[in-house]
């Protein structure tokens, strides 16, 4: 079992990841350009760095199981049905960007035309990065379109605003919450401190019946006071923050094992 890590992709957690790996005695190598020239294709490798290595790059099918999950089943519209009550955008609207654009008084109308809005990919890639976007602003510029893509037709996610205070990321492995950790809006780490509601929602995704991977990560945030899923991302992505790394490591590293087994079958 071997560890790939794109290790400047998340410098702050890295470290501890790493830390862990080695105290655990499980092997680790760097990621760089897409060849690690001491891994063989197919041996049991699980990795973690950023998305676009993850999943364009081919790593998940290059080794076993590489990158855990497959990308569209992260898709917002492939889980909003599952959980929509448990989400802060339960009222999204799912569109293009040249529809918005387009034509947004209609797109909008289902939301009670705001004079602003929250816009994100559906990807779980993420082409271009979630944002506030006041509706009369709204303009193939003012979501990046030829910046990080070129595709119009891309699909997004519109929803209204929504007043999110603090917020936590939860590792899920095998329908269990194994760590948690605050993160800011800086998308820096704020400490281990998780209130139980937070802990509680996360579990309760976990324990669904619908599943996004063996191996995910769910945010959650307060919302207006109300603890809400913001997103579920793929593991092989997603910053770690404060999460306790040596609980991450160990159950990471026994889910990879396991899919590498089943996967040989």
């Amino acid at each position: 079992m071997v560890w790939l890590i794109k290790t400047g992709v998340f410098p702050r957690s890295a470290p501890a990841v790493i830390g862990a790996l080695e105290a655990s005695g499980t092997a680790w190598v760097p990621f760089a350009d897409g060849e690690p020239a001491s891994l063989a294709d197919g041996a049991c490798a699980l990795f973690w760095g950023s998305l676009g290595a993850a999943y364009e790059q081919c790593v998940a099918a290059r080794w076993s199981p590489g990158a855990i999950g497959d990308p569209e089943r992260f898709r917002c519209r492939a889980y909003h049905a599952e959980l929509a009550p448990l989400l802060a955008n339960a009222d999204a609207v799912f569109t293009t960007v040249a529809a918005l654009v387009g034509d947004a008084a209609n797109v909008l109308a289902p939301l009670g035309s705001p004079a602003r809005v929250f816009v994100r990919p559906d990807s779980p890639l993420k082409p271009f990065a979630g944002r506030q976007v006041a509706t009369s602003a709204l303009s193939l510029a003012a979501l990046d379109h030829g910046f990080y893509y070129d595709d119009a037709e891309l699909p997004i996610v519109v929803s209204t605003v929504k007043p999110v205070g603090r917020e936590w990321r939860f590792v899920v492995a095998d329908g269990a919450v194994v760590a948690g950790g605050e993160y800011g809006a800086d998308r820096q780490g704020r400490g281990t401190s998780v209130p139980a509601a937070a802990r509680a929602l996360a579990g309760q995704v976990a324990a669904g019946a619908w599943e996004a991977a063996p191996l995910y990560v769910v945010d959650v945030g307060e919302v207006a006071g109300v603890m809400r899923v913001l997103e579920v991302n793929p593991f092989s992505g997603a910053d770690l923050y404060e999460c306790d790394a040596d609980a991450v490591v160990a159950a990471a590293s026994a889910v990879a094992v396991r899919l590498h087994g089943e996967r040989a079958r």
